[in-house]
């Protein structure tokens, strides 16, 4: 009872001492150096989205706010640009029809975003996601404290996403997704009805400021299956089609979720297809072939009971817009507990079904999942852009259907199997950098993760080891 009461006293006499210090400024009194922009006082403005921005600068919008809450004990309204304008003074968020907005740099390229000011309006735009490294940018480079005050550039400043040693990784696998899957956004257009997109004329991995190749051979093939294919990029071992976390059938090999796991990361693999499909067992079971269905469950029960894996999948090939946004809440929901582990953590998350529909030379599918693929991107992005020490990497187990561009420059499949074409590699984050411009063996991606690690000697030492600068 004792213990009760000196809290409660101590918490009493904390906010009085809060209160004589004014840093939680009213309506009537505030301390003459309380909190501004550009000799304004902050609680005079009102933040504005852009509402054609959509969730993504909703959310900047509320993460502002939340943020100059948590900092200054203000909260300043939040409205969109379609609102009845009864304010005089604006932080706005994204792209919208106001003077400002007109005079941010246009030639913003990728991650790049820009912000500028005038004597009552600060302005923040970036494409897409972006907005949400804008965001994070302008509350951490200028709302510092209580009482701040901030001069923002009058003249339009661009700048990229701020990045920090990497604590968290996660791995984008696009199964069957070749350089010109990722380009069917350039020949096709998005559907008018049953669009579930954010609108983006663009595939998501071509804003990453780091791209290059990889090879995909298997052991006993040039043209890889998603099992060996999957192995390679979970275990720096390249193995023999349909093995499943083996090489060559003859030993169980680490993957890179085993490692996090013993290294005291959290850990997840996610995947539209079934959880015995090849990619998702490769990052977590081990068995001689990928229809021992049986064997890879058991084998994926131990890896839960023994690191805690989550394993969620099997989220089919529906691409209504309640569906694709409950997927993209179910990867938040399960990076939002990751992310409570102070060692970081590890996740897989694939697209399954550019593959599938590219069997079936389906174009119209393939390029509904590859939209799928582009919303969990966009949202695995703006975590980042949120939580700077992430680092995201994204490639292909295979190519398949060897879709090309024919004389009239539409995209066409030639085969309905695997085909041997390098896959492109995209990669963000601290030391990303290090796969820009490289052609490189598949294995090399686990192995430069695992080395991140501290583990050099991760995957198969006979072969080509990680990257270095």
């Amino acid at each position: 009872m004792k213990t009760k009461f000196l809290s409660l006293l101590s918490l009493i006499l904390a906010l009085l001492l809060l209160v004589s210090c004014g840093t939680t400024p009213s309506d009537k009194e505030l301390p003459p150096d309380a909190a501004r922009i550009n000799g304004t006082l902050l609680e005079e403005f009102t933040i504005v989205y852009s509402k054609k921005g959509g969730d993504y600068s909703a959310r900047a919008a509320e993460y502002i706010q939340e943020e100059i809450k948590n900092r200054t004990s203000l909260e300043l309204e939040v409205k969109t640009d379609t609102a009845e304008k009864t304010w005089e003074y604006e932080i706005i968020v994204g792209e919208t029809g106001r003077e400002i907005s007109k005079n941010l740099d246009p030639e913003t390229k990728g991650m790049q975003f820009a912000i500028i000011s005038n004597d009552k309006q600060v302005a923040l735009e970036g494409d897409h996601f972006v907005i949400a490294a804008a965001a994070y940018y302008f509350i951490n480079t200028y709302i510092t404290d209580v009482t701040f005050n901030a001069t923002i550039p009058t003249t339009a400043t661009v700048c990229e996403p701020i990045t920090e040693k990497a604590n968290n990784y996660i791995f984008l696998i696009g199964d069957g997704m070749g350089l010109y899957q990722t380009k069917l956004f350039e020949v096709m257009s998005l559907p008018t009805s049953n669009n579930f997109s954010d609108n983006e004329d663009i595939f998501y991995g071509y804003m990453f400021p780091y791209q290059g190749f990889a090879k995909t051979y298997s052991q006993n093939s040039d043209v890889t299956d998603s099992a060996a294919g999957g192995t390679a990029l979970a275990s720096g071992y390249k193995t023999n089609n349909e093995n499943i976390g083996m090489f060559v059938g003859r030993k169980d090999v680490q993957s890179l979720t085993e490692l996090a796991g013993s290294l005291g990361m959290s850990t997840a693999v996610m995947s539209t297809d079934v959880a015995t499909g090849a990619t998702p067992a490769s990052f977590s079971a081990h068995a001689k072939r990928r229809d021992l269905t049986d064997i890879i469950e058991k084998s994926q029960k131990e890896t839960v009971e023994k690191y805690g894996t989550i394993i969620k999948c099997g989220y089919g090939s529906e691409y209504a817009p309640a569906k694709v946004k409950a997927l993209e809440n179910d990867v938040l929901a399960t990076i939002d507990t990751l992310d409570d582990n102070e060692k970081g953590f590890f996740m897989m998350y694939e697209e399954a079904h550019i593959d599938k529909h590219s069997h079936s030379n389906e174009i119209n599918s393939t390029f509904f999942a590859l939209m799928r693929f582009n919303q969990i991107i966009g949202v695995i992005m703006e975590y980042a852009f949120y939580n700077p020490d992430t680092f995201v990497i994204m490639t292909a187990d295979h190519e398949t259907g060897n879709l090309l561009p024919d004389s009239t420059g539409k995209f066409v499949y030639s085969q309905t199997s695997h085909s041997g074409a390098d896959v492109p590699v995209f990669a963000y984050g601290h030391d990303a950098d290090v796969f820009n411009g490289k052609t490189i063996n598949n294995i090399q991606i686990p192995k430069t993760i695992a080395s991140f690690w501290g583990v050099n000697n991760f995957g198969n030492k006979d072969l080509e080891g990680p990257l270095t600068k």
